[in-house]
């Protein structure tokens, strides 16, 4: 089933006219010869993911293109194979596994032999897949699948003559695929087993069934299925569903995990200098990882016992040869700081844009029926002149949950005059938004009211300000070891007084740090550090279980005064600076600071991702986004982010509510981006990009059952599906497929996620 800025108000307007930009670059450029995948995405997709993750992975690895040059070592981004962990539209963190390859043929006649050590870690847990493949012929028109069989074997490191955790097989050929897997879970739990057999005729029909039994602690589902040129049939049970597979089908979905940035003149990659591959050696053991400007890729235990003044080297590939290795000093910290510049467009410019801002104990004003100390979701509707409120959604211990306010009210702008403006929170923005409305009882003119929001930028310690002021949601380490105790009746991790604190503080009332750059961390008044890494205590609260980020914090105490000589100090009043920061801490790699000196003690900087807007074109098939200008990050080739989303109905791709648990649903992407020189145009305020999709996800269109009916499509009956007599374990020395003991490799990687170094 396998077939995936604005720099203020000049640039709304840049990105908008920028289709009138330049001409098309040349037809050899990369924009128009970077190939494009395109995969389906259906309830039955599930039950062959992990196969989907492994051979996603294996072509990561490049066993064919080192046929017979011996073991070798490759880094193979996890997540570039998993578009679950793309589907947020946020920045995901590279998560590098490494893998020894050995791929050998006896001549042109003989089928290739790859055999894979692939190493994984989960929370400090270790463990090995052992692979085996025989390719004898590839894909071809004839028959989309080649001749292969994959085999594999998962278990715990040192459990391997035991048997395997996740024992299973693809094989490919002619008449189609089959796949089984089985999967141990926790004592006293059933194990999750999956089999398909796929029967193809040609490349545009077929037919074949599913079973999945025990995944997800216990589900159970059975389908059968086919299709032909232009739909497909899945009957589970009594739930029997026709779609057409028609990508140009208006309510087909589609969305995109990867896309690529090019010039618009030459039509040329766009890179950044985001990191490089390291490698770090602790306890005898070599690890190999990635230093980029989101912090470090290593594997768990290696970061455990990474400290300031660890030694890694940086593994630089030059042109084809062995690459060469530089030392450098690790700095790094458990919290990390990020800058916050200012930028500047107009109400009318978001018009329709949707953000979220907390309204407190005063709802007077608001909306009939307002609920105090509430999360609301609202857009600008300029047309009206007021504010619309879209739902609401309360946190507490056990996660945020949201429902949509009926009738869509009204808010004047009214409201917001004695809190000087909206401080809200905009994806679609990039982050932080401040509408000033100071003084503005209606908006007769939203061309003249300013929307703030921030570039981000992360803060190396010889740049931290040696002072930091904060008067809300300020965190301490006394506040965050108190709240995240056992039976804590804290309201949250805040220090008292500052939680949601939009009032004026007293100058005593006023939270102040320090900073220490040697090790990169902010310190309390208590010369505590301000870090928190229990991830098993913060597990236990779903709204911080990816880390905790305080308030903003501010350089000058007297820049957040409230008023000349008034001796108090308002948040509100930050939004007015030009530069402001921000403290995160946590377990994960993404909440912490990490970073290396070379020889001289300069340290390594990285580009930031580029900020980009883009111009939504106005098309039904954009949906509410239609016409908007919104905020996207490009960290580097493939890595777009921050295009909305909703969720959609595993069984039927329909859309539906995100609230509630439940394997039911997915989370993705609302709209993809047009390979098109005129509607996929971006801009940073000074240049013009183009955009390309790389790998995107189609969602068949749901149609009535009799259109399946009508063209004679029905699912199979009595198909015979695989089962565990045909698997084999590629770590049982007594079997032919025994692919030996993981060798020694001292090498650099030759291979960084499908690209052959040397």
């Amino acid at each position: 089933m396998h077939a995936k800025l604005f720099r203020g108000c000049s640039v709304l307007a840049l990105a908008v006219h920028s289709v009138l930009a330049a001409a098309d670059p040349a037809s050899t450029s990369s924009y128009f010869t970077d190939p494009q995948s395109s995969h389906v995405q259906d309830a039955t997709s599930r039950g062959i993911g992990q196969v989907s993750f492994i051979t996603c992975l294996m072509a990561a690895m490049r066993p064919d293109a080192l046929v017979n040059k011996g073991s070798y070592v490759a880094l193979i981004d996890g997540s570039k194979c998993d578009p679950e962990a793309q589907a947020s539209g946020d920045a995901v963190a590279p998560a590098f596994k490494t893998a020894i390859i050995d791929s050998t043929r006896v001549s042109n006649d003989d089928p290739m032999i790859a055999h894979i050590w692939l190493e994984e870690e989960d929370e400090g847990r270790k463990s090995n897949i052992a692979v085996r493949v025989s390719a004898t012929e590839p894909p071809t028109s004839a028959n989309a699948y080649g001749v292969f069989r994959l085999d594999y074997c998962g278990a715990a490191e040192g459990s391997e003559a035991s048997g395997c955790q996740n024992n299973g097989y693809l094989e490919g050929s002619s008449s189609g695929i089959r796949y089984y897997e089985k999967e141990l879970r926790d004592a006293g739990d059933p194990p999750s087993i999956k089999a398909v057999n796929l029967t193809a005729s040609g490349t545009t029909s077929g037919a074949g069934s599913m079973s999945i039994d025990g995944d997800n602690g216990g589900g159970t589902a059975a389908f059968n299925f086919a299709y032909n040129e232009t739909l497909f049939r899945r009957a589970e049970g009594t739930d029997d569903q026709c779609f057409s597979r028609d990508a140009t089908d208006p309510d087909t979905g589609i969305s995109v995990w990867r896309y690529g940035l090019y010039d618009a003149t030459t039509g040329e990659r766009i890179t950044r200098n985001s990191g490089f591959p390291i490698e770090y050696t602790a306890g005898g053991e070599t690890y190999r990882g990635y230093l980029g400007y989101g912090g470090l890729s290593l594997p768990g235990s290696a970061l455990s016992s990474m400290t300031t003044g660890s030694t890694v080297q940086k593994v630089d590939y030059g042109n084809g040869s062995e690459p060469t290795r530089t030392d450098y000093t690790v700095v790094k910290s458990e919290g990390k700081l990020t800058k916050y510049t200012r930028q500047e467009s107009t109400l009318h410019a978001i018009d329709q844009v949707k953000f979220s801002t907390f309204v407190g104990n005063n709802v007077t004003g608001f909306y009939a029926g307002a609920t105090p100390n509430t999360n609301y979701e609202m857009y600008w509707d300029d047309a009206a002149s007021n504010f619309k409120v879209v739902s609401k959604s309360q946190c507490d211990m056990n996660g945020c949950s949201t429902q949509a306010v009926a009738g869509t009210p009204s808010v004047s702008p009214s409201y917001w005059h004695n809190l000087n403006g909206v401080q809200g929170f905009s994806n679609t923005l990039g982050g932080e938004v401040f509408i000033k409305l100071a003084g503005t009882m209606t908006v007769a003119h939203s061309d003249d009211v300013s929307v703030v929001y921030r570039v981000q930028d992360l803060v190396y310690p010889s740049a931290m300000p040696a002072d930091l002021y904060c008067v809300r949601d300020c965190l301490t380490s006394a506040s965050m070891q108190s709240y995240f105790s056992q039976g804590s009746a804290d309201a949250s991790p805040y220090a008292a007084g500052t939680f949601n604190n939009f009032n004026p503080a007293a100058a005593g009332a006023v939270v102040h740090y320090h900073t220490d750059s040697a090790t990169a961390m902010l310190k309390d008044s208590s010369n505590a550090s301000v870090v928190f890494t229990d991830a098993e205590a913060l597990n236990r609260s779903n709204q911080y279980r990816n880390g905790i980020r305080g308030g903003k914090l501010f350089a000058s105490l007297a820049a957040a005064e409230c008023s000349t000589g008034s001796q108090t100090y308002c948040d509100l009043k930050v939004n007015e600076l030009e530069v402001y920061y921000q403290w995160e801490t946590g377990p994960n790699p993404y909440n912490q600071f990490a970073a290396v000196k070379n020889t001289s003690g300069t340290f390594v900087t990285f580009d930031a991702p580029l900020q980009v807007g883009y111009h939504v074109p106005a098309a039904s098939k954009y949906g509410e986004y239609a016409g908007q200008n919104i905020v996207l990050q490009y960290g580097g080739f493939g890595e777009l982010w921050g295009i909305p989303g909703y969720c959609v109905s595993q069984s039927s791709n329909a859309v539906v509510s995100c609230e509630g648990d439940g394997d039911g649903k997915r989370y993705v992407a609302a709209f993809a981006i047009p390979f098109d020189t005129t509607t996929g145009r971006v801009s940073d305020g000074t240049h013009t990009y183009l955009v390309k999709w790389l790998d995107r996800e189609i969602r068949f269109a749901n149609k009535n059952v009799s259109v399946c009916d009508a063209a004679g499509l029905q699912p199979p009956s009595g198909v015979v599906l695989p089962t565990a007599a045909e698997l084999r374990n590629p770590n049982d020395a007594s079997s032919t497929y025994y692919i030996g003991p993981k060798p020694v490799v001292e090498g650099a990687p030759r291979v960084v996620h499908g690209e052959v170094k040397y």
